[in-house]
């Protein structure tokens, strides 16, 4: 399967806007058979058009802009937000992973707020009724400055952490799956997390 998957930014005055991607999603990827494909920020629909998609990862890293203003964080919400709009209007499927999350939740108008006691840590969680697996509970990482507790209606919220912060939320009618942990690092429950983006992306 052929899955996009978005990359961090940074800018230098003298080298300009540099893209990465972690290790540790190369080997996630290869350990559950997923070819991706980095998105190199140089939107060109004819292009797109003709490498078959079959999925698009918004990965981690970076704040959005309207949380954190600089160069780097307008620069990967403008150029997201032509690719998560073309996913959309192509019908393929969205995973949004921590940054990717509040991404697409601020373009559905969604309220994202600071919040403590989520970087460096570790949080078990309870699965509501899902449209891609069936565990009753998760044990996931967590890694962000801010959260989420408020989503547009059509989202189908799956869980919610003790604080009242949505840690997964799915929109089945767009084919978008939110998760607030990182499935690339370390999960104590790795394996049900593996069969829910395997599930997701109609992997089986």
């Amino acid at each position: 399967m052929n899955i996009l998957i978005t990359q961090v930014v940074t800018y230098e005055k003298k080298k300009g806007f540099i893209f990465s991607l972690s290790k540790d999603w190369i080997d996630y990827a290869s350990k559950i058979g997923l070819n991706l494909i980095p998105y190199n920020y140089n939107f060109q629909k004819s292009k797109l058009d003709k490498i078959k998609i079959d999925g698009l990862i918004l990965s981690g890293g970076n704040d959005l802009s309207i949380l954190n203003k600089n160069k780097a964080n307008f620069f990967r919400d403008s150029q997201e937000l032509k690719i998560l709009k073309y996913c959309l209007n192509n019908k393929i499927p969205i995973l949004g992973i921590c940054r990717g999350f509040q991404f697409i939740s601020s373009y559905y108008k969604s309220k994202i707020y600071r919040c403590k006691k989520h970087v460096g840590t570790f949080h078990r969680i309870n699965i509501m009724k899902s449209n891609y697996i069936n565990s009753k509970k998760l044990h996931i990482n967590s890694f962000h400055n801010f959260c989420i507790n408020e989503l547009f209606r059509k989202f189908n919220v799956i869980s919610i952490y003790n604080d009242k912060s949505i840690e997964i939320a799915e929109y089945p009618e767009k084919k978008i799956l939110c998760f607030m942990f990182h499935p690339e690092r370390k999960n104590f429950t790795q394996r049900s997390i593996d069969k829910y983006i395997l599930n997701f992306f109609n992997k089986k």
